[in-house]
């Protein structure tokens, strides 16, 4: 008889995402992070579904961007396209 798994099912794309991770790092290493995360850990968080399991990692101010410092466009305006081309 197998035994039921709600997490897979609740967050399919999560436990593909798992099972992926395992084949390319090996189970050990894989299952310890989710269960630290699960332990309270900053080592494994996932959301999908509405449904949330492990520990958020806490933001890092030295590593956080704002909406406003990032710039959407060309990184150099001299190489953007031109209006009346294909792709201006």
């Amino acid at each position: 008889m197998t035994k039921a798994k709600p997490l897979r099912q609740a967050m399919p794309t999560v436990a593909g995402w798992i099972d992926e991770m395992r084949a390319a790092f090996g189970p050990e290493s894989i299952n310890a992070a989710i269960k630290s995360g699960i332990d309270g850990q900053p080592t494994f968080w996932a959301s999908e579904n509405g449904r949330q399991i492990g520990t958020k990692a806490p933001p890092c101010p030295e590593r956080t961007v704002s909406l406003a410092e990032i710039h959407l466009g060309p990184m150099n305006p001299a190489n953007a396209p031109k209006k009346g081309t294909r792709h201006g």
